[in-house]
């Protein structure tokens, strides 16, 4: 059995940089590469500010969970949410070839995890969001 831990992110976003540094910490703590630490990073800091700006129609409290396993040579990257559904991987992939003054804003963060991640799934589960990535770290 691996390793795990849960970080639980109040839907604001001044919750969002105590959830990386705890990530982090925990990843280094267990001398995860780089790579694979700031993939971690990326897909905390890019899923929850989209589920934070774009999720919810209510000004109430949500819960937005960030679960970090290894399971032997993988590092498991798992945010579940109870925003409106939405699939990150149905985002169509920016315009790379675009002038940067003419590029449309967003959509990069959510390229670069499908890029950078060994394996990512969507599924949509009893009212939540439930993105799965995983990476390799050998």
């Amino acid at each position: 059995m691996g390793e795990s831990v849960k970080i639980e992110v109040r839907n604001t976003l001044d919750a969002l940089s105590p959830a990386t540094d705890a990530a982090e910490s925990w990843l280094e703590q267990r001398q995860i590469g780089r790579d694979a630490v700031i993939l971690a990073l990326l897909a905390i800091d890019e899923l929850v500010t989209n589920c934070i700006k774009y999720g919810y129609d209510d000004a109430g409290e949500h819960v937005i969970s960030i679960s970090l396993s290894i399971e032997g040579e993988t590092l498991g990257i798992q945010v579940i949410d109870d925003g409106h559904p939405f699939n990150p991987l149905d985002a169509p992939p920016p315009d790379l070839s675009a002038d940067i003054e003419d590029r449309q804003e967003g959509g990069l963060g959510l390229f670069l995890l499908r890029k950078l991640s060994d394996e990512i799934a969507y599924e949509r589960l009893d009212g939540t969001n439930c993105l799965t990535i995983k990476k390799r770290i050998s």
